[in-house]
């Protein structure tokens, strides 16, 4: 794709968070076992990286929920997000509650960082709106350190397609009924012309990020105990409600 081509396709992505980022949820607006359950996973699976200084990056960091989990393990924490709105959102959120965490706007493809910089990288519900998602993962490669973790979560998340448009009728129908407003309408009418070019739009599978891992060149690839370690699932109502959702990890 052309260079012009992709930072069309790129703005027009930010133009849709930033929109989102006034409304979009914090884990704790969700529920208190929703945050309990995410905090313990994110320390549980960094708990043996040791040393001093250690320095985590959050990508797609949204409202900056996951950097603020690493701040509380101690980690040097940064959080990048291709929306100023979000960063604005993590900067106060993060002022708010007393941590020092390092927000700041950029290219989840192309990262403004130095090799062998983080400890850990992070990411939550990234991929599936990334139009190159194998050239992010070997950017996260790239900044980690060796023997550094990487933690990929994502869903299967049906985003609704034209074939299936009827569903978005029925979804934007409860959503109002819901909230009051119709989010999944905004959503589908401005990633719609965007679809074809994002791979992952319809949703990821923990296989998905798998083979992108690997393909990246980390190693140890392992996906998470969601039954075991989540009560509820945070994206739906009931035990492990649709869509579903997946963490996996490796390292360097």
């Amino acid at each position: 794709m052309a260079a012009c081509g992709m930072d069309l396709l790129k703005k027009r992505i930010e133009t849709y968070w930033n929109w989102r980022s006034s409304s979009y949820e914090l884990d704790q607006a969700k529920s208190i076992e929703t945050v309990n359950d995410w905090e313990s996973t994110i320390n549980a699976l960094v708990s043996h990286v040791k040393g001093n200084d250690l320095r985590a990056l959050d990508v797609g960091t949204g409202p900056g929920q996951l950097a603020f989990y690493l701040a509380g393990a101690g980690f040097k924490t940064t959080g990048i997000d291709i929306s100023p709105g979000m960063v604005s959102r993590a900067e106060k959120k993060a002022l708010q509650d007393g941590l020092s965490c390092d927000f700041q706007t950029g290219d989840a493809e192309h990262l403004p960082f130095a090799d062998n910089t983080f400890d850990v990288v992070v990411t939550r519900n990234l991929v599936w709106t990334l139009p190159d998602p194998q050239a992010a993962i070997r950017e996260w490669h790239r900044v980690l350190k060796p023997e550094g973790r990487i933690i990929i979560s994502d869903g299967y998340w049906q985003n609704i397609t034209w074939p299936r448009i009827h569903r978005l009728i029925i979804k934007g129908f409860k959503s109002f009924l819901k909230t009051g407003s119709f989010i999944s309408c905004r959503f589908f009418s401005h990633y719609a012309g965007l679809i074809k070019r994002l791979p992952f739009y319809e949703g990821v599978t923990h296989h998905d990020a798998g083979k992108l891992m690997h393909k990246a060149g980390f190693k140890d690839v392992l996906s998470w105990d969601i039954a075991r370690h989540f009560k509820t699932n945070p994206y739906g109502a009931g035990k492990l409600a649709a869509p579903v959702f997946f963490i996996v990890y490796g390292n360097k």
